[in-house]
């Protein structure tokens, strides 16, 4: 009897369990979508209050969700201050352009060598489909294709441990743009995207190389990132003071 009792229990458990899964999941994809399209900006801060009320969960359930995202580098948790997303620093945008260059140029190398004529024709249509967004003003839904397209390609590499490393670099690379992109710039990713798609069409692996790294030193030199860590020489500053 007591085994049939426990048997009842772990089965009335098992669908509590995929409600509380697909909670967190739905939180934890608008958040990050959020952050990633730029509606909640870089410093913003993440009061788990505020977000549980907004979401109709718990505080628990968001508190799990920021530690996820505090792991993806997209939100930063300070103990005693709660958490707010990521502000990434200079150089920390410095070494994740410089990841991005040297992750993407092999998974550009292998998606020509092994993509189908199917799979390039979907990238070329997500490419369009930025420039459409692009035109129509929509930012977040460019910004958004944007890192599909790159996703997407990545897919096509062939390798999951690049294609995880370099959805991490991503999303970081979205805060940075938010974060450090230089007034006046000029988004043209959508034709960039097109011009790697095109030279991945005719299985050019070369011109494929050429277009990505182009594209990726395109982006990073949008940003102004000059003297942005700039440190401050104390001893310099003050030693003679009085």
């Amino acid at each position: 009897m007591r085994a049939k009792k426990t048997k009842s229990l772990r089965s009335a458990t098992k669908p509590r369990q995929k409600r509380v899964g697909q909670t967190d999941k739905r939180v934890h994809r608008n958040l990050y979508a959020a952050i990633i399209d730029h509606s909640l900006s870089p410093g913003t801060a993440l009061q788990e209050d505020a977000l549980a009320t907004a979401f109709g969960v718990s505080r628990t359930v968001i508190r799990k969700v920021l530690q996820q995202l505090a792991l993806e580098r997209l939100v930063d948790i300070v103990p005693n201050r709660g958490a707010a997303v990521a502000k990434p620093t200079a150089e920390e945008a410095r070494e994740v352009f410089e990841a991005r260059r040297v992750v993407e140029r092999i998974l550009v190398e292998k998606a020509v060598i092994h993509a189908s004529d199917a799979e390039v024709a979907e990238l070329i249509a997500t490419a369009k489909s930025e420039q459409l967004a692009f035109d129509a003003g929509n930012k977040q839904e460019r910004v958004k294709l944007s890192g599909d397209f790159h996703r997407r390609l990545a897919r096509l590499g062939g390798n999951q441990v690049l294609g995880d490393f370099l959805n991490e670099l991503i999303s970081r690379t979205s805060l940075i743009i938010a974060l450090y992109e230089s007034p006046g710039a000029v988004p043209c990713s959508h034709s960039e995207h097109l011009e790697i798609a095109d030279a991945m069409k005719r299985r050019d692996v070369l011109k494929a190389v050429q277009y990505m790294e182009h594209h990726l030193l395109h982006i990073e030199a949008q940003t102004d990132l000059t003297d942005v860590d700039q440190k401050v020489d104390f001893r310099s500053l003050f030693g003679a003071a009085e």
